[in-house]
């Protein structure tokens, strides 16, 4: 109890001095920050994520270890997983390495100078209470993929808080359909017992599985993809389990 308080008031005051050391660097970044939402991403703000992104994950709590990064191809994919819990986006992005593009949730842009980054790394940044603009982030997803650039989305669209599974939304799938290109589970498995279970940050074991690709049949809809994706990943969150 007193090493998880320790490590969440740790955990509160480097992210802060962080985010006041970097407030400069970000500044200069959006001098050369290229607004095409097609751009590649500012090579510094792609070092936070891959590098201190990590290290900050880790420090609080998340002793994750990645399998199955062999299967990884080499082209663009869309990337799409369970939610478990607010360190997800980050574990996903430091375990698959390279450049993908996340689509997350509109409120994030809330977030004081981490909104930079985000911006910079031209993350999709959807509202789920409008369908329209949801379409829109879907179209520009596709685009991504087009343009060679990987994708990554949560199909379920918010944390389940737990280690089970709520059903996933097709239109998560559409971006893979309309650009050609395979869909790639992946298992995120425990990040729940990190922050959400306890209420603080707490250390525990997180594993992250990536599975084969998924090519999508000639003429199957979103619907079926998203129900064989999920059963995918749900028959190795209950291998895992058992």
């Amino acid at each position: 109890m007193k090493s998880s308080i320790l490590r969440t008031v740790i955990w509160i005051i480097l992210a802060a001095l962080a985010l006041i050391i970097l407030t400069p660097v970000s500044l200069i970044c959006m001098l050369f920050y290229k607004a095409e939402p097609l751009a590649k991403p500012n090579a510094v703000a792609k070092w936070i994520v891959e590098v201190p992104l990590t290290w900050f994950l880790r420090l609080g709590g998340c002793d994750y270890s990645v399998r199955g990064r062999e299967n990884i191809p080499d082209g663009p994919a869309l990337f799409t997983g369970n939610h478990q819990g607010n360190f997800d986006v980050g574990i996903i992005l430091s375990a698959l390495g390279g450049y993908k593009v996340p689509v997350a949730k509109i409120e994030a842009k809330k977030v004081p100078l981490a909104n930079l980054w985000m911006m910079m790394l031209h993350i999709i940044f959807m509202d789920r209470k409008d369908p329209r603009q949801s379409a829109e982030c879907m179209n520009l997803a596709a685009e991504h993929l087009k343009a060679g650039h990987s994708v990554i989305i949560f199909p379920e669209g918010h944390r389940s808080k737990s280690p089970k599974m709520d059903e996933f939304k097709p239109g998560a799938f559409k971006p893979a359909l309309k650009a050609g290109v395979p869909v790639v589970p992946f298992v995120i498995n425990g990040t729940y017992k990190c922050f959400e279970e306890p209420g603080r940050l707490t250390k525990a074991p997180v594993t992250v599985t990536i599975l084969p690709p998924v090519y999508p049949e000639e003429g199957e809809k979103t619907k079926a993809l998203s129900a064989r994706v999920q059963q995918m990943i749900q028959d190795e969150l209950d291998r895992q389990s058992a």
